[in-house]
C-alpha cells in the first residue's frame, strides 16, 4: 500500500499517475492534509522503511519526501500552470527514482500520446537528434524510448502532410459485437454467442447506423473524406446479411472510391469466411486486420478466444486468396501465463505469415475486464515488469529484421492497482506504404474524426495552420455506450452530432 499525503489537490491526477508508474501493483490512497500534520509525519515516522510519499506545494516551492529521500525545488518567479506541473513531476520522479532505486523508461511521461510532444518539435523545424535530446532532458525518457518516439513522430508527420490531412476528415464506425468477450477486454462490446435475439439486434443496430451515417455524410459533404475505419468489437461478427447491409450503407453515403484507406477490423479469425471477405472486397475495403493476439492455443483458451492458432492461419490465407494486399495482425505482450519463449513463438508464427503490418499491445488490466476480477479473486502471481519490456524489445528486433518500421504508438491510461508491468507502449509496425492512415490520424488528433455507433467519440479539430505545432482546440461528442440505448436514442445522438458539427461542445 502506498499513501500520498499532500497539502493540496493541485496536480493530483499527475501525481497519482507517476506514483502508479513506480508502484504498478498498487492503487495509492491520496490524503489532503494540513501542512503541519505532514511535517510531523515526516519527522516522526521511520520513513526509510515505509513507502509513504509526502508532498508540500506552495506557490513558489515544492517539497517531496519518500523513504528518507528529501528533495525541494524553488521557482524564481511565480510559474504558470504548465511549468509548475512539469517541475513537480520532475521533482517527484527524482525523489522516487532515488527512493526505490528504479528508473522508468518513459520518465515523467504518463500520458497516452507521447509522440505529440515529439511531433510538436519536428513540425517546428527541429531535427531528430535535437528532438530525442529534448525528450531525454525534459522528461527523463531513456534514449531508446526518446528515439522511438521521435522516429515515429517524424514518420507520422510525413504521412500526414502527404495526404493533406488538414483539408479532410475521417469516419469511424463502431460495431460493438463479438462472438465472445475476451477476459482482458473492457470495451462495451456484446457477445453474440447464445443471444436469442442476435439477428433482430443486428438489424436494429445497423438501421440506427444508417441514420447516423446519412447525417454525417450530409454534414461533411463539402469536405474530402480521407479514411474510413470500421472497428469494434468485431465487425465481422455480423452475419453475412448485415455485414453486406453495413457495406451498402457506407457505399451509399460516402465516396469510397476516393478515400485513401478503407479499413475493416475483421479481428477474430473465427468470424472470417470466404463469403464475408468477398463482401468486403466488393465494397472496396482496402485494409483488414486478422488478430490472433497470441499463437498459443492454451493461452487463447484461457483468455476466452474461441479459436485456435491454426484457424488464424486459415483465416489469414483466406484473406490473401481473396485479394487483400494490406493485412494487419495484432498481438499482445504480457498475457497471463506467457513468458518470453511463448511470445517469441508468436512472433515466429506471425513472421511466417508475413503480414503487411503488425501491432504489439502491452497488456493493461482495466477495471471492467473479467481478467481483473479473476486476478483479484485468485491472487495469481504477477509478472515482473521486465518480462513485458523484454517482449516489446523482442517485437522491435523482429520488426527490424523483417523490414517493418514503427509508424504509430500510444500508451494506455494508468491502471488502478493491478498490473503485470508499468504502463508501457503499444506500437504499430508496417512495411513501407502499408501504414494505417486512420491510426495516425486518431493518435495525433490533427484531423476531424466523425465517429458513428454505440460508444463512439467524435473529435472536431478547429481550423489551424497545418504546419504549426498546435491546433486551436478539439471539440468532442460522445454517443451512449449501451447498444440498446444507442438504438432507442439514435435521434438524440444525431442532434448531438448537429451541435458538434457546428462547433458546440457536447458531453
Amino acid at each position: 500500500m502506498v499513501d500520498i499525503y499532500c497539502n493540496s489537490d493541485r496536480c493530483e491526477y499527475d501525481i497519482r499517475a507517476l506514483v502508479m508508474a513506480f508502484f504498478p501493483y498498487t492503487a495509492p490512497d491520496y490524503h489532503i492534509s494540513e501542512e503541519n500534520y505532514i511535517r510531523e509525519r515526516v519527522k516522526d515516522c521511520n520513513s526509510e522503511k515505509g513507502t509513504d510519499i509526502y508532498i508540500l506545494m506552495h506557490e513558489r516551492s515544492i517539497f517531496i519526501e519518500c523513504k528518507g529521500v528529501k528533495k525541494e525545488y524553488a521557482f524564481d518567479d511565480k510559474p504558470d500552470t504548465k511549468k509548475y506541473r512539469d517541475e513537480l513531476k520532475r521533482l517527484l520522479y527524482k525523489t522516487l527514482n532515488a527512493a526505490v532505486k528504479e528508473e522508468l523508461k518513459w520518465g515523467t511521461l504518463t500520458g497516452v500520446r507521447p509522440t505529440k510532444l515529439a511531433m510538436k518539435r519536428i513540425l517546428s523545424g527541429h531535427d531528430e537528434e535535437q528532438v530525442a535530446d529534448y525528450m531525454q532532458k525534459e522528461f527523463f525518457c531513456s534514449r531508446q524510448k526518446a528515439e522511438l518516439c521521435t522516429e515515429i513522430a517524424k514518420r507520422e508527420a510525413g504521412i500526414l502532410k502527404s495526404i493533406g490531412f488538414y483539408e479532410g476528415y475521417s469516419v469511424y464506425i463502431g460495431i460493438p459485437f463479438c462472438p465472445t468477450v475476451c477476459t482482458y477486454c473492457s470495451f462495451s462490446s456484446m457477445p453474440l454467442t447464445g443471444l436469442d435475439n442476435a439477428d433482430e439486434l443486428m438489424a436494429r443496430y445497423t438501421d440506427a447506423l444508417r441514420k447516423e451515417c446519412e447525417y454525417v455524410a450530409k454534414a461533411f459533404c463539402g469536405r474530402r473524406l480521407v479514411s474510413i475505419y470500421v472497428g469494434g468489437g468485431t465487425p465481422t461478427a455480423l452475419s453475412e446479411k448485415y455485414l453486406k447491409y453495413l457495406m451498402d450503407i457506407i457505399r451509399g453515403n460516402f465516396d469510397v472510391r476516393s478515400v485513401r484507406e478503407f479499413t475493416v477490423e475483421a479481428g477474430r479469425p473465427d468470424t472470417i469466411s470466404e463469403a464475408k471477405l468477398a463482401i468486403l472486397r466488393s465494397a472496396g475495403v482496402t485494409r483488414i486486420s486478422v488478430n490472433p493476439q497470441t499463437m498459443n492455443d492454451v493461452t487463447l483458451l484461457s483468455i476466452g478466444r474461441k479459436h485456435t492458432a491454426q484457424q488464424t492461419v486459415y483465416a489469414y490465407d483466406l484473406a490473401r486468396k481473396a485479394g487483400f494486399d494490406n493485412i494487419n495482425m495484432d498481438i499482445i505482450a504480457g498475457l497471463s501465463g506467457e513468458d518470453e519463449e511463448d511470445f517469441s513463438y508468436t512472433l515466429e508464427r506471425i513472421g511466417e505469415l508475413d503480414p503487411d503490418s503488425f501491432t504489439v499491445h502491452s497488456l493493461v488490466v482495466k477495471r471492467a475486464s473479467e481478467y481483473r476480477k479473476i486476478r483479484e479473486s485468485d491472487g495469481a502471481r504477477r509478472y515482473g515488469g521486465r518480462i513485458v519490456e523484454n517482449m516489446l524489445d523482442m517485437a522491435m528486433e523482429h520488426a527490424k529484421k523483417n523490414g517493418y518500421k514503427p509508424y504509430y504508438m500510444y500508451r494506455q491510461k494508468n491502471k488502478a492497482g493491478l498490473s503485470e508491468s508499468p504502463v508501457l507502449e503499444n506500437v504499430g509496425y508496417a512495411k513501407e506504404g502499408k501504414e494505417s492512415i486512420y491510426n495516425i490520424v486518431i493518435m495525433e488528433e490533427k484531423q476531424t474524426v466523425a465517429a458513428i455507433g454505440a460508444g463512439a467519440q467524435s473529435k472536431l479539430v478547429d481550423p489551424y495552420d497545418p504546419y504549426a505545432d498546435e491546433v486551436t482546440g478539439i471539440i468532442r461528442s460522445s454517443n451512449v455506450k449501451n447498444v440498446y440505448e444507442y438504438i432507442d436514442r439514435i435521434d438524440e445522438m444525431i442532434e448531438r452530432k448537429k451541435r458538434w458539427a457546428y462547433g458546440q461542445s457536447v458531453n
